[in-house]
């Protein structure tokens, strides 16, 4: 199957509207999410990116809806050119990091960020290749939790990050992967 079938196919596995954000139901976060994958400028990026945010996630405040959202960015990545790419690993970041016991929880509904980071866990390589060759700081923190929440993929990413420290890409965020060796223990 095509990768922009497999997007198509995998959002349409939820339904939106019935999903609680921070607007009420999520029925426009298919369309932010097909923008995002397809932004071919980084203006078209945060556009998408704004409106996946003001929906789903607020300041770290995670909703209901993250959780299908967090599936078809994984999926989006396999299809995703350019700015819109980046901006996914950053939600994905934001996502990693994540509060699901907040303030809001009784409005926005339930959500595990144990449970987004494992589904964003099957594109681990992916995460640690990108951290290597572009110096990704947003990968960093993606497979910080990825090895905090499962530590079957630990070893995996303690690997990762001293590979990452020996390399050029990764030379402007040596402190950060370095703090983030140290979290995960």
């Amino acid at each position: 199957m095509p990768a922009g079938d497999v997007l198509t196919a995998e959002l349409e596995k939820y339904d939106w509207p019935a999903l609680r954000s921070f607007v009420g139901g999520a029925p426009s976060l298919p369309a932010s999410i097909r923008s995002l994958v397809s932004a071919k400028s980084e203006e078209e990026a945060e556009i998408a990116e704004r409106g996946i945010e003001n929906i789903a996630l607020i300041q770290g405040r995670l909703s209901e809806c993250v959780t299908p959202l967090t599936s078809c960015l994984v999926v989006g990545l396999d299809v995703a050119e350019g700015r819109g790419r980046d901006r996914i690993f950053d939600l994905l970041a934001t996502i990693a990091g994540g509060y699901d016991d907040h303030v809001d929880i009784d409005f926005v509904g339930p959500v595990s960020v144990r449970d987004c980071v494992r589904r964003m866990a099957d594109k681990i390589d992916l995460y640690a290749e990108e951290l290597k060759e572009n110096g990704n700081a947003s990968c960093v923190d993606i497979l910080l939790m990825c090895g905090v929440y499962d530590e079957t993929v630990r070893d995996f990413v303690s690997d990762a990050f001293h590979a990452a420290l020996e390399l050029r890409s990764c030379s402007g965020i040596k402190d950060l992967i370095e703090v983030s060796l140290e979290d995960l223990g």
